[in-house]
């Protein structure tokens, strides 16, 4: 893994999930989350989330990483999944919860609607961080350059992917400095060095920027950056392709 972003470096990694072709899983990501959505019921969503871990597990993440991006998913189906329980009342009362003065009954309709819903987004974050964390953002914007992407977008991505973790390490000295200084001794103290941090760091990135625009006209920058266009699918790749496309439609086919 590359450091403190843990995102995986295609070049650096013989894993085959790894290494698969950003293209096919581009496809198998659009078709993953069709399945999710349209799928519905109890079945498809875990077992897309529970295939999804495995393969994340099988590149080489961590699985305290893994889990630390699913916390806030995770709130949000529980969110997701209280709310239904209160607020669909088709169905048979199931369970009643006291509240204060009151009472609040639970029916099965909105006990299932709240597994489906909590389910859906759990799977669905799964798939998408199974995708981000095993492929290499240039080889995901050479997929998105192939399909059409504009220009401008992929430019803006991998120019914020690239500076984005700059930001943050000089962020980081900026704020060690100041607690050398005695920068966060109190509350008052520590808000005046948070705002003299932030004010610090916009002057700096407005002066990298500049650095690294005239750095890009010097290299011969004429307003859109040049990649090479990626090659034939291998036979590794159509045969993952047919064997992913191949494992969605049998879940969609037990929904």
């Amino acid at each position: 893994m590359s450091g403190h972003h843990t995102f995986i470096d295609k070049e650096e990694s013989g894993n085959l999930l790894v290494a698969l072709d950003g293209r096919v899983k581009l496809l198998l990501l659009v078709a993953a989350l069709g399945v999710n959505l349209s799928a519905g019921g109890l079945r498809v969503p875990p077992l897309l989330a529970s295939f999804s871990l495995l393969l994340v597990l099988a590149a080489g993440v961590r699985p305290a990483e893994f889990a630390r991006r699913m916390l806030v998913p995770a709130l949000l189906a529980a969110v997701a999944f209280i709310t239904q329980l209160f607020w669909v009342r088709d169905g048979a009362v199931v369970a009643v919860v006291p509240l204060f003065f009151t009472a609040l009954n639970v029916h099965g309709g909105g006990l299932l609607r709240g597994l489906e819903l909590a389910g859906r987004i759990l799977g669905g974050m799964g798939v998408l961080l199974c995708f981000s964390l095993t492929t290499p953002l240039p080889e995901l914007m050479r997929g998105a350059r192939f399909f059409r992407c504009p220009p401008v977008l992929v430019e803006l991505a991998l120019i914020m992917y690239r500076y984005v973790f700059l930001l943050m390490e000089e962020g980081g000295r900026i704020r060690n400095a100041q607690k050398a200084r005695l920068g966060f001794v109190d509350f008052r103290t520590g808000l005046r060095s948070s705002g003299n941090l932030g004010g610090m760091l916009v002057l700096r990135s407005y002066d990298r920027a500049e650095r690294s625009f005239a750095a890009m006209r010097c290299r011969g920058y004429t307003g859109a950056l040049v990649a090479l266009p990626p090659g034939p699918l291998q036979r590794r790749d159509w045969l993952l392709l047919l064997a992913g496309l191949a494992l969605l439609a049998g879940l969609l086919a037990i929904r």
